[in-house]
């Protein structure tokens, strides 16, 4: 039920007016007094559009002179807490604030940004200087080696000698027609850091000088057989592609012979491959040299000497430089 409304003529619940006398005659039965059966008055529902109270008045004000409180002794209908709204407060703050400390950051960084350019310019001028400086100075390495580096390439070429870096060989160039080919420090046909000279016969056709590493890769080595490992590194040349323009063709069964290199014992191993007819040359055999020398129990040496009949006249050459190599050179 709604509450009545206050200020209503008579008392809805049948309470005695006040002043009101029983009559002179009593009342009469089942008679309370006066009012008492008189029609109660109806209440109607408020319109449901104006909600369940009546509109309170305007904030600070309160109800009209000589008017009783709209709402009585139960107050103001409850208003409800909007959580929008807060969280729409929360936020804003969160968003000034951010603002407010970026923008102080910003402010740091900008003036600390200055003063820190400054002094990275001084160090810049002050790293900077000698380099600039480099290019007129006596040209001496920052080793103080004098003017050359030595930036780890291998030393170029001078035709004066074939060198194998790795174990501190040097081999006396043969001179001509020998000619440099290639190396040192590089892979060779039956050696490792390996230095070549060659010389053209015809278009596909060469006499080849090798000195280089021993090394399993191209062909067995050990150190303890030194000439099963000569003769093994015969037989890998010539049955290379070195000869694969050759018909009929066939090696010689090889001779090895106990060699002194530079005071290091060796051996040397050769053959003669021939064949009955070539694409590349009219030449119809070639005689190869293979001189093998253990460095230090470990590491070995080989040399190469590959030479076809056009060349015979150079072939001895080319087997003396092999065998005048030295070893522990400060130039290798």
């Amino acid at each position: 039920m709604t509450y009545p409304p206050q200020g209503q003529p008579g008392d809805p619940y049948g309470q005695p007016q006040p002043n009101s006398q029983p009559p002179a005659d009593g009342y009469a039965p089942g008679q309370v007094g006066p009012g008492y059966g008189a029609p109660q008055p109806q209440y109607t529902q408020p319109d449901a559009g104006q909600g369940a109270y009546p509109p309170p008045p305007p904030p600070g004000y309160g109800p009209p002179p000589g008017q009783p409180d709209a709402y009585g002794q139960y107050g103001p209908p409850p208003v409800q807490a909007s959580s929008r709204g807060g969280a729409g407060t929360a936020v804003l703050i969160v968003v000034v604030l951010i603002l407010m400390v970026g923008g102080g950051v910003a402010g740091y960084l900008l003036l600390g940004g200055d003063d820190n350019e400054g002094t990275t310019t001084a160090g810049d001028e002050s790293t900077s200087e000698p380099a600039e400086e480099s290019p007129e100075g006596d040209g001496e390495s920052p080793d103080g080696g004098g003017g050359e580096e030595d930036d780890g390439e291998a030393p170029a070429p001078d035709g004066d000698s074939l060198i194998v870096e790795s174990l501190g060989a040097v081999t006396p160039a043969p001179g001509e027609p020998w000619a440099y080919f290639e190396g040192p420090g590089v892979p060779g046909d039956i050696s490792d850091d390996a230095s070549s000279h060659y010389i053209q016969h015809e278009a596909n056709w060469i006499s080849y000088l090798e000195v280089g590493l021993a090394t399993n890769l191209y062909a067995p080595y050990d150190p303890a057989d030194l000439q099963g490992s000569a003769i093994a590194a015969l037989d890998t040349w010539t049955h290379s592609d070195a000869f694969a323009s050759t018909e009929g063709f066939q090696v010689s069964d090889p001779t090895v012979t106990d060699v002194e290199v530079d005071g290091l014992p060796g051996v040397m191993a050769e053959a003669t491959v021939s064949w009955t007819s070539s694409d590349s040359t009219t030449d119809l055999y070639e005689d190869v040299t293979v001189v093998l020398v253990d460095v230090d129990g470990v590491n070995g040496f080989i040399g190469l000497a590959s030479v076809p009949e056009s060349g015979t006249d150079a072939r001895q050459a080319a087997v003396d430089a092999l065998l005048a190599t030295t070893f522990g050179s400060e130039t290798a």
